[in-house]
């Protein structure tokens, strides 16, 4: 090995670093003064296509007062506050009277913690601000709607919806003047997604002026907090492109008016989509304080004369981000789980992880397997690579003799090597090309299993409950600061120490053999904070690379002892 090793290792280094941290996004703190979400529905105007932070929107309205100042309308008659508990074998979602929208939706399949201890998910992080997921809103309605109209519903308090079934519930609100609402949602036992409508009713004697759409939120805190290296923000499917805002983009303006077929507060794991039956336009991008979203999507403006009525219909999503299940979903919405920029090898990694899970129930075994088969993929590449290092190092005292002869004319050093090389049939690319294209595929193995939900609280043996966490065995207290203790980080960097001094040498300086000293230092603090199920990946083709130079190394030192 010598420095086009060196390079080799340095340039993967770099390229996982440098898309982490210049493509891949990282979650921001907003601007100070971000404007906190009023209600959808106020006819406030934050559109986050400007550059500015938003106004801040007005109080939410008391149920049933009187029209403000501005002709806004007042409720015929105050509506109790319900919420309404739709359970089905997937998920229990609370409908809230106050508002329309979702405040509660538990996954039954997903925990809040590893283990019997974790109880079902709630994915509606805003549930304390407003607009919640799915509000109505009523943009630049004439007369102003309420800001958080209470609305009637013959529902009772709990619906209970089996595999195979569907059951509606309704919503309504009307105004003293006669102007009606109509929300519907349309809730199947068996999928994620479901039905939601609405449609406004304009029975007073004057004209209504009115632009419905349907608002989203989330908060990225806990379970939806995730790490440096995932995505969180907005996500829409234009009629060209799929385009993600993360918090620094919307923080900055960037998120503008565009007209989108879906639209998504997006975490690691998990979706609130949005789904309109037809092309609506994204008019609201904001920051909820530091760590959260919330958007709006809106039909076109309609001017009701009296007896008109206007209608919408969308699809919700409201799960978790498995690949298949978002494709079923239809919508191209399986493009959410970004798998990066070598998606086509990413996709049948994880795709064979899965399929080899259905034996072992473990997916730090699936790794493991994915591993060693990636390993022996790879073997005439690496075994090429071996020996063509194992003659570099051959050569390593002709090279040394060269260096010190020619040590002031490096045209001529670099002429007597590549000499030297035709001398001795070496191909100077021919030990660092094989790992160069392993790249890709170690790029992609890291991202699958970076954002692969099947990792999420997958447990592997004894103290690791959590192949998507970082391996915890335990904590030091110093000072006020805690240091994790971490047994898996520390045995890849042994292990990749070993590994180096197994692996030929000849030609490389001192300087250079430092270098490559340190590098399991390096990695070893790289990987310290990296999932377990990334960490074990590592460890494990360290320790399969270990043998095989084991097993190179007999076979080299048997055919030179039978030549001699």
């Amino acid at each position: 090995m010598e420095k086009r090793m060196i390079v080799a290792i340095v340039l993967s280094i770099a390229v996982l670093i440098g898309y982490q941290y210049y493509f891949a996004p990282t979650p921001q703190k907003a601007p100070q003064g971000t404007a906190q979400p009023g209600a959808a529905g106020a006819g406030a105007k934050d559109n986050a296509a400007a550059a500015k932070p938003a106004p801040a929107a007005a109080a939410p309205a008391v149920p049933g007062a009187s029209p403000s100042a501005a002709g806004g309308m007042a409720a015929r008659r105050q509506n109790p506050v319900r919420r309404i508990v739709v359970k089905t074998p997937r998920y229990t979602a609370t409908v809230t009277t106050e508002g329309g929208g979702i405040e509660s939706f538990l996954l039954a399949a997903y925990k809040d913690a590893p283990g019997p201890a974790g109880k079902p998910l709630d994915i509606i992080g805003s549930r304390a601000e407003r607009p919640l997921p799915l509000d109505l809103v009523l943009d630049a309605a004439e007369p102003a709607f309420p800001a958080v109209p209470v609305y009637a519903s013959a529902a009772p308090e709990a619906v209970f919806v089996a595999a195979g079934e569907t059951k509606r519930v309704a919503l309504t609100w009307e105004s003293a003047a006669g102007v009606k609402v109509s929300r519907d949602y349309v809730f199947s036992g068996d999928r994620y997604d479901f039905e939601v409508s609405a449609q406004v009713t304009n029975g007073a004697s004057g004209s209504v002026k009115v632009r419905p759409g349907l608002a989203l939120s989330q908060v990225f805190e806990k379970d939806f907090g995730g790490d440096s290296y995932s995505f969180q923000g907005v996500v829409v499917e234009t009629a060209k492109t799929l385009e993600r805002f993360d918090m620094k983009a919307i923080g900055k303006g960037k998120a503008g008016r565009v007209p989108v077929r879906w639209a998504a507060a997006d975490a690691k794991y998990f979706s609130l989509i949005v789904i309109p039956e037809k092309e609506w336009t994204l008019e609201t991008v904001a920051l909820i304080a530091d760590n959260g979203v919330r958007l709006a999507v809106e039909n076109a403006p309609a001017a009701l004369a009296p007896g008109e009525s206007v209608r919408i219909a969308a699809r919700a999503f409201m799960g978790p981000k498995e690949y298949n299940l978002l494709e079923a979903t239809g919508k191209d919405l399986e493009e959410l789980v970004d798998y990066g920029w070598f998606s086509f090898l990413a996709k049948p990694l994880v795709w064979f992880m899965g399929a080899t899970n259905r034996f072992t129930h473990n997916y730090g075994i699936d790794i493991i397997i994915l591993t060693i088969l990636i390993k022996i993929l790879f073997y005439p590449l690496t075994k090429k690579s071996l020996a063509s290092m194992k003659k570099m190092q051959e050569l390593g005292p002709i090279m040394a003799k060269l260096r010190e002869k020619y040590k002031d004319d490096k045209a001529r050093l670099n002429q007597e090597t590549m000499n030297l090389y035709k001398t001795y049939h070496i191909n100077p690319l021919s030990g660092c090309l094989p790992m160069l294209l392993q790249i890709p595929v170690f790029i992609a193995l890291y991202k699958g299993l970076l954002v692969a939900i099947e990792l999420r609280h997958a447990p592997f043996f004894l103290w690791i409950h959590d192949l998507s966490a970082p391996e915890q065995l335990w904590d030091i207290h110093v000072l006020g600061y805690t240091l994790p203790i971490r047994l898996l980080p520390l045995l890849m960097g042994i292990s990749m120490f070993v590994q180096q001094k197994m692996t030929p040498s000849g030609g490389m300086e001192p300087a250079q053999q430092k270098m490559m000293l340190f590098l399991p230092v390096i990695f070893t603090f790289m990987f310290w904070g990296f999932p377990t199920g990334l960490v074990i990946y590592w460890l494990v083709n360290n320790v399969l690379q270990i043998g095989q130079q084991m097993i190179h190394n007999r076979q080299a030192d048997a055919a030179k002892a039978a030549k001699a």
